[in-house]
């Protein structure tokens, strides 16, 4: 109170002059507060540093009790990393079973590229099921006058609506009105414009067009627009893709069930704040590529950023019990794998990837692979639980 005295003009008396209790009397409130915004925070700090704590997030006072004559003593919130405990990560029973490679995967894969290769054309004839239709869906009141009119394009047999609206649907050319339902009293309405209280009512739907999807004939011609020599190299190549992919799939769904058993046989609480930063760090490219408040859809995130937590401090834990050595030959293996997954020249990967490789993060990724096929090797994998079983696991727990 005394450095504030020689700050204040008091009516009266000159700078500094004026008698201590009046300036307290006048001005007692404000100058707590302005020592509490400078020192509180100082002394904060030094509290931290002289218990050895590290907060994970923004400290804030909950009570702040100073009584004239009296030390000063302020209570502060904050939140810790917890303290990690792993009880059990070998010879763990782990619910996996990869996905085995089957020939009619080439087949899917080659009519999908003949989907996206399809054109459309106009049907003069009967609609069939699988045509697109651009139609206008009229509301009608009860006299059956037209209250309202919507646009719409569905593919029949393929929508949103019901059974029996695919089926008046179909067999009709263009220039057609039908009066349907679009929905049964027991669906659920998917159409925005289609509130619940009229969903089974009549509509009258105008056919505008119909279009069918041609595929382009199956044959050396169409392998060649697609950049192979023919058909048969073209499946060759497919399978080896699809053989790749189901590869590194099986792996990182291996790895999650790894992750998600530790986490099952090591409970770890993670701080709240930590949570949600981490969930808004997930949701953050999506909300900023359409423009969402973060706010709005971090709590979409929540169940998956709590989950990555806690497996990442589990396995932080298990390496630091582990001590994992990384040698030349690990770095010199993992720059050799990461280059062929992005098919580039090791050489090429090395300059391009210079910091990365000699980051912290770069190693500590080997270390966490080192601790996965620790585990994998002394854990044995068992078949996932059938849908009857999940079922019966769901009713006990109700």
């Amino acid at each position: 109170m005394r450095n504030f005295k020689n700050l204040v003009a008091v009516p009266g008396f000159r700078k500094g002059k004026a008698p201590l209790s009046l300036v307290e009397r006048n001005y007692g409130s404000y100058a707590k507060e302005e020592f509490y915004n400078k020192s509180i925070g100082e002394y904060y700090k030094e509290a931290l540093d002289e218990e050895k704590i590290n907060p994970v997030n923004q400290g804030e006072a909950a009570n702040i009790e100073w009584e004239k004559g009296k030390d000063l003593v302020a209570t502060f919130k904050f939140e810790v990393m917890p303290e990690v405990e792993v009880k059990k990560y070998k010879e763990l029973e782990i619910p996996f079973e990869p996905v085995e490679f089957q020939e009619n995967m080439i087949d899917l894969t080659v009519e999908d590229f003949r989907n996206r290769m399809a054109t459309m054309e106009e049907v003069e004839g009967e609609s069939e099921e699988g045509d697109t239709v651009e139609a206008v869906i009229k509301f009608l009141d009860d006299d059956g006058k037209v209250t309202k009119e919507v646009n719409r394009q569905f593919v029949i047999g393929d929508n949103v609506y019901c059974k029996n609206f695919n089926n008046k649907m179909t067999g009709i050319k263009a220039g057609t009105e039908v009066k349907t339902k679009l929905f049964t009293k027991s669906q659920k309405s998917e159409d925005e414009d289609i509130g619940e209280n009229i969903k089974d009512r009549e509509f009258l739907v105008e056919v505008k067009s119909i279009k069918r999807k041609i595929l382009p004939e199956l044959n050396d011609e169409f392998a060649k627009d697609l950049e192979y020599e023919s058909v048969e190299e073209m499946r060759k190549q497919i399978e080896i893709e699809l053989k790749k992919k189901l590869e590194n799939d099986n792996e990182q769904e291996k790895k999650s069930a790894i992750l998600n058993k530790l986490v099952e046989e090591n409970p770890v609480e993670v701080p709240k704040s930590m949570v949600k930063y981490y969930a808004e760090q997930l949701a953050k490219p999506y909300a900023e590529a359409y423009k969402i408040d973060i706010e709005k859809i971090a709590p979409i995130y929540q169940q998956n950023a709590e989950n990555d937590l806690k497996s990442h401090l589990i396995m932080q834990k298990i390496i630091e019990i582990e001590s994992p050595e990384v040698t030349e030959k690990d770095m010199e293996i993992t720059i050799e794998e990461n280059a062929a997954n992005m098919n580039m020249d090791v050489e090429k990967y090395k300059k391009m990837y210079k910091k990365q490789i000699e980051s912290d993060d770069f190693q500590a990724a080997i270390k966490e692979k080192k601790i996965i096929k620790i585990i994998e090797e002394s854990s044995k994998f068992v078949p996932l639980p059938k849908e009857e079983e999940k079922k019966e696991d769901n009713k006990e727990e109700e």
